[in-house]
């Protein structure tokens, strides 16, 4: 079989010449993914010269459609054959896959703005809500000093938190390890031994329940949605730019992002035990720090598929204590969920049915704190991504809160999560920056 691409404005045109059976069937889908990953969400297959069809090829037609179905894209046969006319006929399949009336092509966008950097184009959409409050919890020097008292958490549809936490009620210390919540979905990397990451999806009044050693927490909506792709001069759009990006479309000082991306390679690390366990002053020197830290020396995870939940803000904010330089004058936290590769469906999304599409497959590669490795020629650098979908929120900063860390704790982190009452922001000091690695 020959198979040959043409790109138009809005759409991939991939001809097809000769058999497709079951030898070609997988051939032709994995040229299909390929366009996908590259961004194509409008493809048309030209079949006037495909002289014979089987099951598995009529399957393989059915599949696509699906697959461009499921992102709002649109998948169909311009021309062909007779024999490929007819067997589509015969499948009940013509009617899904030969277009009648207009043409495929993109749909027009409902942006309310566009912009454009060097590494990536934007389309802006708004939605009214009030943003983010949001609270730390837990003491930053946890590797050093061990976790301290926690409490259980409900992790709603408007609850958005990250650091070292575990799901579940009882013995949650001994499966610390990197965490995220967001819309609803709850997912860590356990420390116990287990080899996968553990989840909880929201389902009717089902709700994930956690405990969370240190981090960020919050609850409310993000009133911006960036959806971005990379520019085809710089191909990939780093984890920084996405940051400042933030800051810009939202004019505020401090935004919490929730974003779902198609990966060009994630940089960053993982507990290896609960900080829990027996607390040395020694764990972050070398070479101790490798029985309790796994970090990437390049960037993995490439080609998949990674839901992104942290914080950025400009140099003095009250979340300092709990970010890292990211690029000048930018400090932020990052936590990423990686997937296998599933194609981010264009134009306006809502977050919860988006977040939770990405667990259907009871698939998550890892949970990673992101890093920005620069350390020259060895540096693996910082996470790269191809195209996503980016929610903002401006995070609303309240006073340093009066109470001690611990009091500080029980009371804004548990009202954060459950909606009881105002979160508020305890600032916190750190002994030694380089210490707290969360």
């Amino acid at each position: 079989m020959e198979i040959t691409q043409i790109k138009s404005d809005q759409s991939l045109i991939i001809r097809l010449v000769g058999r497709l059976d079951a030898s070609w069937s997988e051939t032709v889908r994995n040229e299909f993914s390929a366009a996908v990953r590259s961004g194509e969400h409008h493809i048309t297959l030209e079949m006037a010269e495909v002289d014979y069809i089987s099951s598995a090829g009529l399957g393989t037609l059915l599949i696509l459609y699906k697959e461009l179905l499921a992102i709002k894209g649109d998948f169909g046969i311009s021309t062909a054959s007779p024999f490929v006319e007819s067997a589509l006929n015969l499948a009940g399949l013509s009617q899904f896959l030969i277009p009648t009336g207009e043409a495929t092509g993109a749909t027009k966008s409902d942006s309310n703005r566009s912009a454009r950097s060097p590494q990536a184009t934007y389309e802006v959409f708004t939605t009214p809500g009030p943003g983010l409050r949001l609270a730390m919890t837990g003491d930053p020097d946890i590797l050093h000093k061990g976790a301290g008292p926690t409490r259980n958490l409900t992790f709603g549809p408007t609850s958005f938190a990250f650091g070292i936490g575990a799901l579940g009620e009882d013995e949650c210390e001994e499966r610390f390890g990197e965490f995220l919540a967001v819309a609803g979905t709850a997912v860590f990397q356990p420390t116990d031994g287990a080899n996968r990451p553990d989840f909880v999806v929201r389902t009717g009044d089902f709700l994930p329940r956690g405990c969370l050693a240190v981090g960020l927490i919050g609850e409310g909506e993000f009133p911006l949605l960036a959806r971005f792709e990379a520019t085809a001069e710089s191909r990939t759009v780093g984890l920084s730019e996405l940051a400042t990006t933030a800051l810009e479309l939202s004019g505020a000082e401090s935004v919490a992002i929730t974003a779902i991306v198609e990966t060009a390679g994630l940089v960053g690390t993982a507990l290896r035990q609960s900080p829990a366990r027996n607390p040395k002053d020694a764990r972050l020197e070398f070479p101790q720090i490798r029985d309790w830290l796994a970090f990437s020396n390049e960037r993995v995870f490439r080609d998949a598929t990674a839901l992104l939940a942290g914080v950025v803000a400009r140099e003095g904010s009250s979340l300092q204590p709990l970010l890292r330089p990211i690029g000048p004058g930018l400090f932020g936290h990052f936590h990423a969920a990686a997937f296998p590769y599933r194609p981010v469906q264009k134009g306006r999304i809502a977050l919860e049915p988006s977040v939770t599409a990405l667990f259907e497959n009871n698939t998550v590669h890892a949970v990673l704190h992101l890093l920005n490795d620069d350390r020259g020629f060895t540096g693996a650098g910082e996470s790269e991504f191809l195209r996503g979908a980016l929610w903002i929120a401006p995070i609303e900063e309240s006073e340093p809160s009066p109470f001690t860390t611990s009091e500080a704790d029980a009371t804004s982190s548990h009202s954060a999560c459950n909606g009881s009452g105002e979160a508020r922001t305890a600032r916190l000091s750190i002994p030694n920056p380089k210490s707290a690695i969360v």
